[in-house]
């Protein structure tokens, strides 16, 4: 497999006219979802009016790259960052970092609320690493939590320096379990006895044995719908019977007069059944499925980027740059959404959109939902709904009617 689909797939597409259309009503959608969000939070306050709808909040803002998050017991949040990208080794920022809500304000910003764990973890830029034509940021990126109190952590650092690694409690970062390849999605078995990995630059999906490090693959993902490859971005297990959910990203098509980055409506999530590795559709005509969770009654909950190319990047774009034109810089930004499914597929939900280049998914197990928005360059200009805006990097909460939320 081509070495460029290490971090998802290149960018080559200038935005259309079409890109313009769908930019304007993602906006549009967002503006209407963050009114009828309001809404019902003022109905709460007064005390007189149910939750009618998902509640979206802002409990994490300044980021660089978040991605995996993970809700201990307490409440309090692990998050991983990606970092700015500079893969200089001096400037390396990937960090893990633990947020505690001390003041009890529902948010996790306020000086003092913040330890890092670990930083100066690898980070780098696609577009410098692989010329790839779109500002997309790896780095430190899925992160779970066993019931023992350990975490793991996956790293893609660009090259060979990809890794998945178990913290302890005490912040002590031990050595690699594996290291076969960029590992997007990682969780665990019912039991946690076993992590699977969805391996992007193999498109396959393994499973890996915590007690030994056996590794073993369990499926191969065949081509989408137009012939391009199926890049598996994130991975969830049902509680329920143990099937694997899959978020399977749609890569590059190849045509006569060029390339198309991917497809929209070519992405889909499938169901794997993890002892044959028989695989079958769950959802489909999806653009940009980059993860995936599923809750206890079934429902699938998928995080889709973009929804459509935009504004290929030169390689010799200077990102760091603050005073560059607002650019897209690959994907159309703030068109990204979170929808729900029924278990069978269907009864599409979307729970929030407009989105910024959303990444990653956590169900909390109050019932919330927590998604990493922000992908790319920190502080870079990009068009944003209300005119030219910068990249800042965010963990969103959705509180869905009739869930326990904190």
């Amino acid at each position: 497999m081509n070495r460029q689909t290490c971090f998802l797939q290149s960018f080559v597409v200038a935005l259309s006219s079409v890109a313009v259309f769908v930019l304007s009503a993602c906006f549009a959608s967002q503006r209407t979802g963050n009114a009828d969000n309001d809404a019902a939070m003022e109905g709460s306050d007064r005390g007189g009016t149910a939750q009618v709808g998902p509640v979206i909040e802002t409990v994490l803002t300044g980021l660089d790259n978040p991605r995996g998050v993970v809700v201990l017991p307490d409440g309090s949040l692990m998050v991983a960052e990606a970092g700015t990208g500079n893969d200089a080794p001096q400037e390396w920022s990937g960090k893990l970092t633990h947020f505690q809500d001390t003041n009890r304000d529902g948010d996790f910003s306020d000086e003092g609320e913040r330890v890092i764990w670990l930083d100066h973890l690898p980070t780098y830029n696609a577009l410098q690493e692989y010329t790839s034509r779109r500002d997309e940021v790896g780095g430190p990126g899925d992160l779970l939590r066993h019931t023992d109190g350990h975490l793991y952590l996956s790293v893609d650092g660009g090259h060979e320096r990809v890794g998945l690694y178990e913290i302890s409690p005490y912040k002590h970062m031990g050595p690699s379990l594996s290291a076969r390849g960029n590992m997007n999605g990682i969780t665990f078995a019912r039991d946690h006895s076993h992590i699977y990995l969805a391996e992007s630059t193999a498109n396959a999906l393994s499973i890996l044995s915590i007690e030994d490090g056996e590794h073993r693959q369990v499926t191969h993902f065949g081509a989408l719908a137009s012939g391009q490859q199926s890049v598996p971005a994130g991975v969830a297990v049902d509680p329920r019977n143990g099937d694997l959910l899959v978020a399977l990203f749609s890569g590059m098509v190849w045509l006569e007069d060029g390339v198309i980055p991917f497809i929209p409506g070519d992405s889909v999530v499938v169901r794997v059944d993890p002892e044959t590795g028989a695989i079958e559709d769950a959802v489909l005509g999806l653009t940009t499925a980059i993860d995936v969770a599923v809750d206890q009654d079934g429902n699938i909950y998928v995080v889709e980027m973009s929804s459509d190319h935009a504004d290929p990047l030169d390689p010799a774009h200077d990102l760091f740059d603050p005073d560059q034109p607002p650019l897209h810089g690959g994907y159309l930004r703030f068109s990204g959404r979170v929808s729900r499914y029924a278990p069978d597929g269907g009864d599409q939900l979307v729970l929030a959109d407009g989105l910024d280049m959303p990444t990653n998914i956590t169900l909390a197990p109050d019932g919330s939902l927590y998604v990493s928005t922000g992908q790319g360059t920190p502080n870079r200009p990009i068009p944003g709904p209300d005119g030219p805006t910068r990249i800042v990097g965010e963990v969103i909460r959705i509180r869905l009617p009739g869930a326990d939320s904190r």
